[in-house]
This record gives structure tokens, sequence and C-alpha cells, in this order.
């Protein structure tokens, strides 16, 4: 009896634990919601120390949350970022209408209207979530930075060149060895003479932090020699910035 007794109480503390997690999530998915919200609706209806403020909230959310939260957030800028695919349409009625034929004229109106003043479903604000994965600690963040560049790579027009040039630079900005390791690899097989050159000002901040960075002296030591290679062999030994 006092064995079964044992167990129905530690079954009850696991569904308290479960349970005070769940409710934690959705506060903290509700927070998230609110952050995107005033960063969706800069400049029209959002100031920009409001905005500034969400930023923050979105990175403190991340850095101090378990693996779970860190996925929700991961998961939902990429969702923002991932509004590009809608730069190829000028979002009108039509357009809308098509996506949502159900929906009532006034309501269709109001999409337009999100549409047109959404700052994340402009470049301003895909590249503003960029920069904000390039300050996320850890290499989740920078793998998602090197998925989108995967991406952006893919596409030749002139919207796609600008916003893989900002993952470049949230590369340089972050704090994952492994956007180093993208970085290295970008340079020594890029062969256009201006990515390569943004690739080298984002490798120079590397060069001037790595030495303070807690790493292997072993990793540390590999990662010193390449970025030394690929400075003075492939990028000529200049410094871009």
């Amino acid at each position: 009896m006092k064995k079964d007794t044992q167990i129905s109480e530690k079954d009850d503390k696991s569904k308290l634990d479960q349970k005070a997690e769940e409710q934690m999530i959705q506060e903290k998915v509700k927070i998230l919601d609110q952050a995107f919200f005033a960063l969706n609706f800069y400049p029209v209806a959002t100031k920009e120390e409001n905005m500034n403020e969400a930023r923050e909230k979105i990175k403190e959310i991340y850095t101090k949350g378990n693996e779970t939260i860190k996925q929700i957030v991961l998961y939902m800028i990429h969702e923002n970022v991932a509004k590009v695919n809608e730069l190829k349409v000028m979002q009108n009625f039509e357009y809308h209408k098509q996506k949502a034929p159900n929906l009532e004229t006034a309501q269709i109106r109001a999409n337009v209207y999100k549409g047109m003043f959404n700052y994340t479903a402009s470049l301003e604000g895909i590249i503003e979530l960029i920069k904000i994965l390039g300050e996320l600690p850890g290499t989740d963040a920078a793998k998602i930075l090197t998925y989108h560049f995967s991406v952006f790579s893919g596409i030749e027009i002139e919207s796609m060149h600008i916003l893989r040039n900002a993952v470049i630079e949230a590369l340089g900005d972050s704090a994952a060895p492994y956007a180093l390791k993208c970085l290295l690899r970008y340079a020594r097989y890029s062969d256009s003479e201006m990515l390569a050159q943004r690739i080298g000002a984002s490798i120079i901040k590397w060069d001037e932090k790595l030495e303070s960075m807690k790493l292997p002296k072993n990793e540390k030591d590999e990662l010193k020699k390449s970025l030394s290679e690929v400075i003075t062999q492939e990028l000529g030994g200049k410094h871009y910035g």
C-alpha cells in the first residue's frame, strides 16, 4: 500500500508540473503575440520606442526560456520572415479575395490594409527580424539564418539579394561558432565579388571577438587558422568594412 501511495503522489506531482509548464508556455506565447503585434504595426500604429521594447522582449523570452520556448520563438520569427513570398504580388482586394473568398468585403479590405502597412510584410521589417535572429544566442538561431540565406540565394531578384545580404550581416553579429563556420564556407566557395566583400565584413567581426569566446582550445585554434586563411587567401588580406 505504501508503495502504491508513493507512486500515486509521484504521478500527481508530475501532472501538476506538466500543467504548470503548459500554463507558463501559454503565458509566454501571449506575451510573444503582443510583441509581434507591436512589431507588425510599426510605424503606423506602434511608436519606435514600443517596437524596440517588443524587440527586446522577444530576445529576453528566448534567452531565458527553456527549449520549448526557444523553438516557439524561432518558429514565430520564421513564419514572419516567410512572408517574403508575398512580396512578389501586390496586395489588393482581388488578391485577398482569392485567398479567402468567403470573407466579408469589409474584412477583405481590412486584410488589404494590413498587407500594406504591416512592418514585417516589407523588406525593412523582414530585415529587422533577421537582425533579431543574429542577436539570439545559440546554434539554433544561426541555423535558421543559414536556411534563410540558402532560400534567398536561390532567387535572383533584387529583394532577395537585399535579404541575403542582411543574413550575412546577422551571421557576423551572431555569437554562435556555427555562424562563423558557415561564413568561412560561403567565403571559400562564393564567386561573387560583392557578396565576398559582405562576407568579409562579417568575418572581420569574428576576427575581433573570437579570442574572447569560451571554446575548447583546439576548436578555437582551428577556427582562427581558417579565419586567417580566408582573409589572406580568399579575401586578399583586405579588411572589408
